[in-house]
C-alpha cells in the first residue's frame, strides 16, 4: 500500500466521526520499517476520536494495521488538535 492510499483510507475512516472534516490534515512519515501517521483535527473532535476509554481510536489503529499489514510496516497512527 502506497502512502497516497495510506492516506486515502485513514481520511474514509475518520472524515465521517469528526464535526469538521475539511480542517483535518494528515501527515505521513515513511522509514524502513515503520510509517508515523499524525492526523491533526479541530480540538473539538479530539473526544469523538479518541472514544469512550480509547475505543474508537483502538479500532481505528487495528483497522489501519490489518489494512496496511501486507506492505511489511508498522504503522503509527496518532491524533492531535490543531493549532490556532
Amino acid at each position: 500500500m502506497n502512502e497516497e492510499a495510506l492516506r486515502n483510507l485513514v481520511s474514509t475512516i475518520i472524515k465521517p466521526l469528526i464535526s469538521k472534516p475539511d480542517v483535518m490534515t494528515i501527515t505521513l512519515t515513511e522509514s524502513t520499517t515503520t510509517v508515523s501517521c499524525v492526523v491533526s483535527v479541530d480540538a473539538t473532535d479530539l473526544g469523538k476520536l479518541i472514544g469512550y476509554g480509547g475505543t474508537t481510536i483502538h479500532a481505528i489503529r487495528e483497522l489501519i494495521f490489518s489494512a496496511h499489514l501486507s506492505a511489511g510496516k508498522k504503522v503509527y497512527i496518532e491524533i492531535e488538535a490543531l493549532k490556532k
